[in-house]
């Protein structure tokens, strides 16, 4: 029996990839510990995982400012955009130092082998050397390179190479004192941020992935791991779902204070041949909504897995999770993204013909219901769906993760 630590930021689209992975090695006869704070308790022990109290201090104190940094999407991609990102994203490293040496002490107690950790938890590669144990990482969103960089962004946009270095070497400054006092062998912040493992599994199918092509056998593109069923905590009323053709609203869990943008959705849609699903999340007080048109369902949040096997079209915000999920239900979606990534990922759905990305701030109820009318109707979009819905099955999802991550294990018995 092998034991694996799994250490993700406390965001759900960076823990939802990994719980159907976790369940598979609890199911094949594994020990998985999960260290993540108290709202994940619950979803962490429906797959079987032994859950762990981590709540991080630097997560707490930096997470709303790295959050309204990346909600910024306006901002164009430059040294101060990217170095402050950057540097928010470090800063969490550096300050998490501190709380290495419990991590360690609890992980020897758990005889932890092998550690599964998020690509955004650059500190997990502190404690793979410490336990003296191999590491796996994990994307949720798309891996990296200098071809995805170009091809994503363009020659245009790209940083400043002297800029870049003068700003890591003051962050390895703060980053090797924290080390040094809690006795911890340094690392450069370059060092934890392009960190490739000799595993690294990334959770879309290659053909999603921009530069697919480039990327070497240490990556293995599983596509999304979803499970057969996910912990649901809600009461939404999936028996009044009736034959209608079926649109699903959601942006998500983490930038969803857009009560304007629900508002344009009731404009777009109430009497139309659509039954509507509308989350809108737990920043909105649903009586400020107004009247909820007759042919909507609304809620806080609902089992977005159980929906989207039955919908017709998604409105989504372009999530990394909620995209994959849409696309491997082959549900086309018109992506209204609310931070640089989703754009990205818009982005990636509309040059790949599975959908159409709208700019979120010049969006009108006309332009909405105009999107939707021309996506569900195209037939182009629907064929290119279900390549990509075969490309998503055949790359193996969670299952073949879990292959991966025992034969890596395996080898370095």
């Amino acid at each position: 029996m092998t034991t694996y630590a799994v250490l993700c930021i406390p965001g759900h689209g960076h823990v939802n990839p990994t719980l159907a992975v976790a369940q598979e090695l609890v199911a094949r006869g594994e020990r998985v510990f999960y260290y993540l704070s108290e709202e994940f308790r619950l979803t962490v022990e429906a797959t079987g995982a032994t859950f762990r109290l981590y709540e991080s201090e630097a997560w707490k104190k930096y997470l709303p400012q790295l959050a309204t940094s990346l909600a910024d999407k306006g901002s164009p991609i430059n040294n101060a955009s990217l170095g402050k990102r950057i540097g928010l994203m470090a800063t969490v490293a550096i300050e998490s130092i501190r709380e290495l040496p419990a991590l360690i002490a609890q992980m020897a107690t758990d005889q932890v082998d092998c550690i599964l950790y998020d690509s955004t938890f650059m500190q997990a590669v502190f404690l793979s050397d410490a336990l003296h144990v191999p590491a796996v990482k994990l994307f949720a969103t798309f891996a990296v390179s200098d071809q995805v960089v170009r091809q994503m962004y363009g020659k245009e946009r790209e940083v400043d190479r002297s800029f870049v270095k003068e700003f890591f070497g003051a962050l390895d400054e703060k980053l090797a004192y924290q080390c040094e006092l809690y006795g911890v062998p340094p690392r450069t912040i370059q060092e934890l941020l392009s960190r490739i493992e000799q595993l690294n599994i990334v959770f879309l199918p290659r053909a999603f992935q921009p530069a697919g092509e480039t990327f070497d056998e240490k990556f293995v593109f599983v596509g999304p791991a979803l499970p057969a069923q996910r912990y649901y905590g809600g009461d939404f009323p999936l028996e009044r779902l009736d034959q209608r053709p079926l649109l699903y609203i959601s942006l998500g869990t983490a930038y969803n204070n857009r009560l304007d943008f629900y508002q344009t959705c009731f404009e777009a849609f109430a009497g139309t041949e659509w039954q509507v699903v509308l989350a809108y999340g737990k920043r909105v007080n649903s009586a400020d909504l107004g009247e909820t048109p007759d042919n909507f369902l609304i809620a806080p949040h609902v089992p977005q897995l159980e929906i989207l096997s039955r919908a017709d079209l998604f409105i989504s915000h372009g999530g990394m999770n909620s995209t994959m999920e849409s696309l491997s239900f082959g549900v086309p979606l018109v992506v209204v993204p609310q931070m640089w990534e989703q754009e990205m990922n818009g982005r990636r759905v509309q040059e790949l013909g599975l959908g159409l990305s709208l700019d979120r701030d010049t969006i009108t109820g006309e332009s909405l219901r105009a999107a939707v009318e021309q996506i569900a109707h195209d037939s182009g979009v629907h064929t290119r769906l279900q390549s990509m819905q075969s490309e998503i099955h055949q790359a193996g999802g969670y299952q073949r993760a879990a292959d991966a991550i025992k034969q890596h294990v395996q080898a370095r018995v």
